[in-house]
């Protein structure tokens, strides 16, 4: 790698997450530049950050060449990530730049799993998914090291703060995945789903089957054969309506992210039957997201990294959980 590059380039910086991540960018005066794919937007922004751009397609291989010219990481925030995460790790790859992006989308963490050799050979970081799951799977680093041998997670996830249109365009391909478990380290579609209560401090809440990034990243992380995930949602008052609408707004108001909290409560299990629990109190996903995927960039910025595919566990356990502000890990007392 060019010592030299300490740079941080912002692909989709225009949309409704990426503008949140320049801003996050800019505070902590990171030397960053942003792209996209639509120029008014792009420029417009570039103007309010004082920073430079870039405008081109996601398949535009020279563009990708030149907006990563001195570049040390990129942030890929342009979803639906199935149609940008190929191109835009390939790019990395070729440019020896290291990869980030906060997909949601499980195909994107198994391209990224299949490009590991390619990126250890590019000496370059390959983390897809490092937006909420960073704080998601330090909670499962940490409870998998409270056992002498981890054989079951169960983890569920209470998100509050709405959706982003690009989210709601993302979800699709979650959802059509079906109900996925890991069992006896393979991934099946989970013959029996019911719902399960998980505790986040004072509140109770029933979450319901939902396959999230856990059964591909936290395996890596940790190992743990048999993962299963869940999902309660809360929603602003002023969102529930048709999420799949056409008026659907960009994404929460910054008084309504404001308005409530995240939360990530997971429990594993250990071979001798002991059982272990914790939950993470964060800021609401649209304020998370930003701050994690910055807070991963600003390692590697920093020099900290491991070559080749990582889940956010895999290269920073627990630990980068203290670059997350207001964002808490706090043991469940059985």
């Amino acid at each position: 790698m060019d010592n030299k590059k300490n740079k941080l380039l912002i692909y989709g910086a225009s949309g409704y997450t990426g503008k949140i991540i320049a801003a996050r960018a800019k505070e902590l005066n990171i030397d960053f530049e942003i792209a996209g794919r639509e120029p008014d937007k792009t420029r417009k922004l570039a103007e309010e950050l004082a920073v430079d751009y870039h405008i081109f397609d996601v398949d535009t291989d020279y563009a990708w060449k030149k907006a990563l010219d001195g570049k040390q990481v990129l942030i890929n925030a342009a979803g639906p990530f199935k149609f940008t995460a190929e191109q835009a790790m390939k790019a990395c790859l070729n440019a020896g730049v290291h990869y980030l992006d906060i997909s949601a989308e499980l195909d994107t963490y198994r391209l990224a799993q299949l490009l590991d050799r390619e990126a250890r050979e590019a000496g370059i970081q390959l983390i897809s998914g490092a937006g909420l799951f960073v704080s998601y799977d330090a909670l499962v680093v940490h409870l998998s090291k409270l056992v002498a041998e981890p054989e079951y997670l169960k983890v569920g996830f209470r998100h509050y703060g709405g959706f982003s249109r690009g989210s709601v365009l993302s979800s699709k391909n979650i959802a059509d995945l079906g109900i996925l478990i890991r069992r006896n380290s393979e991934i099946i579609d989970d013959p029996d789903p019911q719902p399960k209560m998980f505790s986040f401090g004072q509140e109770e809440v029933e979450c319901i089957p939902t396959p999230l990034g856990g059964i591909i990243l936290s395996y890596k992380s940790t190992g743990i054969p048999n993962i299963e995930e869940f999902f309660a949602l809360k929603l602003p008052a002023t969102e529930l309506q048709d999420l799949t609408s056409e008026n659907l707004p960009d994404g929460p108001t910054q008084k309504e992210r404001a308005a409530g909290r995240n939360g990530i409560s997971a429990e594993v299990t250990g071979k001798d039957g002991k059982v272990v629990k914790a939950y993470v109190d964060a800021p609401s996903g649209y304020d998370l997201t930003p701050l994690s995927v910055v807070a991963v960039a600003h390692r590697i910025l920093n020099g900290d990294f491991k070559v080749g595919y990582q889940s956010p566990g895999s290269a920073y356990g627990e630990d980068i959980l203290k670059d997350i502000p207001d964002t808490y890990l706090i043991d469940t007392i059985a």
